[in-house]
């Protein structure tokens, strides 16, 4: 496969056209430079992801392995939902340029008729079949319908470069799929201006510039943007976040519902629309025609995993990653309690299992527990408490009221989680710190006693005169300059008892402060000290 870097960076894939099984798909350059169609257990190979996993990073130290919780975030496990949904997309896709077939005569003859009138017809395509080229995916946050949607569509490349096909030239540009997200305020102008600022960011073209700069109004942006979808070889158009038109104003859903559904009627272009059970709201309302468009590939309803086959292998696959030193066996306990608090969401369960684990790590208890589990979701989780109630009691109707679950900044938590991790490591070090330090000054004091002993003292005094000289030098780590200066001291005793002598006083003896210091010793003051050491002369008192 030979990649290509667009003028604005973007990468694209040159076609190569590959033979079809299919009849219905030959002839047709936009089906034959899509990757092969896959078999259910090539689709589980392209879509399952396990990150890397040494059990020796275990020995790591707590702030390292912190950091090596984040390649939980990369774990995928593929079960038959993702199978199901994979096949759904690969029918629409290459369905959706069955009528679109740039070489088909009728198919040009159509954009002949189009080009003449100006305008997009509304007359749908040859030989379209509407009612197969939509689907809805529908599923609570966090229960992985976008991460599931996106690695499916990721298996295919988004633009192609054609050149040639079939030695006549077919110079274009092919996006197989494009995602735009619903608007909050339900604008239909605002939608359109996404479509021109997706399409440039991908081509480096200057849609935007030329069609969506203010002047140009809804009613001539609409047509502008069904011929351009139909000039780039769109494949799909994934509509996602659908929930937001419920908040709209009034008329705004209506009128994003009803551009739709005109794509897919006359246009001919698939349409995924994503949403969370809030979306039901939007798509089950007045617009039945937007509801018979918008069902024709199937409902996809993604649920949180069940207790079953599904739940074992999603959290047996994700139960390996432990980076705790004293990792735990997954039991039917420790399976019930996570599935209990977490209601098999995947989201939920992934992040909540980084949670365990890191304040495992804080702690120092470096293992898992059922009442851990149970600790860290009750502080943790608190925001999805009412939907978590919700789905355990089976009330399900009442996640139609919640836009979104919000889960926990987790960042936010590892972050506080760290710096006792930090503070924890501080403290282990520093009393390492101390006991090596410990250990050295004692093995140097019994080793200079030793010394000290063969020079002809006692061990008393030897232990004496070692720790002198050790609290006049407390950074002295040299054996030989430790027992030389303990000698020192132990040759120089009684000095410190001796009276201060006018007579032979040596240099150091000299010194101010240690006049005034021995003096202190006796209980003089300092006058009398200096005066003692004839420093201060009185009448010629003091005689050389």
């Amino acid at each position: 496969m030979e990649i290509v870097k667009l003028t604005n960076g973007t990468e694209a894939v040159v076609a190569e056209y590959k033979e079809q099984l299919i009849k219905d798909y030959e002839g047709n350059p936009f089906i034959e430079c899509l990757p092969n169609i896959l078999s259910p257990k090539q689709v589980i190979e392209q879509l399952a992801y396990y990150p890397t996993f040494d059990p020796n990073e275990r020995l790591l130290e707590p702030y390292m392995r912190v950091h090596l919780l984040q390649r939980l975030f990369q774990y995928f496990q593929p079960t038959h939902e993702h199978i199901r949904l994979e096949q759904a997309i690969s029918t629409m896709l290459r369905n959706g340029y069955v009528d679109r077939n740039p070489f088909s005569p009728s198919y040009v003859r159509w954009k002949i008729g189009e080009m003449r009138e100006g305008r997009v017809s509304q007359n749908p395509c040859p030989l379209q079949n509407s009612s197969s080229k939509s689907l809805t995916l529908i599923g609570i946050s966090g229960s992985g319908k976008t991460s599931s949607l996106a690695k499916i569509i990721s298996l295919t490349p988004q633009v192609i470069v054609h050149s040639k096909y079939r030695c006549l030239d077919f110079p274009r540009y092919q996006i197989s799929h494009l995602r735009i997200e619903a608007p909050y305020d339900g604008s239909l102008k605002a939608l359109c201006l996404q479509f021109f600022m997706t399409i440039d960011a991908l081509l480096g073209t200057n849609y935007m510039e030329r069609y969506g700069n203010g002047h140009k109004s809804t009613n001539i942006m609409i047509p502008i943007i069904s011929k351009l979808l139909q000039n780039i070889g769109l494949g799909i158009l994934i509509i996602d976040e659908i929930q937001h038109l419920s908040i709209a104003k009034s008329g705004g859903s209506g009128a994003i519902l009803n551009f739709l559904t005109t794509l897919i009627n006359t246009a001919n272009i698939p349409i995924i629309i994503v949403g969370t059970p809030k979306s039901l709201n939007v798509l089950q309302s007045e617009f039945r025609q937007a509801r018979r468009s918008f069902s024709g590939h199937g409902n996809f309803f993604w649920d949180r995993l069940q207790k079953d086959a599904s739940w074992d292998l999603f959290l047996s696959g994700l139960w390996k990653y432990q980076w705790i030193q004293i990792p735990v066996e997954l039991t039917d306990e420790i399976s019930s309690i996570l599935y209990d608090e977490t209601q098999g969401i995947p989201d939920v369960v992934v992040k909540l299992f980084m949670m365990i684990q890191v304040k495992a790590i804080s702690s120092g208890k470096e293992t898992i527990s059922g009442p851990l589990i149970r600790k860290v979701a009750k502080e943790q989780l608190k925001l999805i408490q009412p939907m978590m109630d919700a789905l355990r009691k089976g009330r399900t109707t009442e996640l139609l009221n919640y836009q979104d679950i919000i889960m926990p900044d987790v960042t936010e938590f590892v972050n506080k989680e760290q710096s006792q991790i930090q503070v924890r490591t501080f403290i282990k070090e520093t009393q390492e710190r101390s006991e090596v330090r410990q250990k050295q000054v004692s093995d140097l004091r019994t080793e200079a006693g030793i010394r000290m002993q063969l020079l002809g003292l006692t061990e008393k005094q030897a232990d004496e005169y070692i720790g002198k000289a050790m609290r006049k030098q407390p950074g002295i780590i040299e054996l030989d300059k430790l027992v030389q200066e303990a000698y020192l001291f132990w040759m120089n005793k009684g000095n410190e008892q001796k009276e201060i002598s006018k007579v032979g006083l040596r240099e150091s003896e000299c010194d101010l402060r240690m006049i005034v210091r021995l003096g202190s010793k006796e209980g003089l003051s300092a006058y009398e000290a200096l005066k003692k050491a004839c420093m201060i002369r009185n009448d010629f008192e003091c005689t050389e």
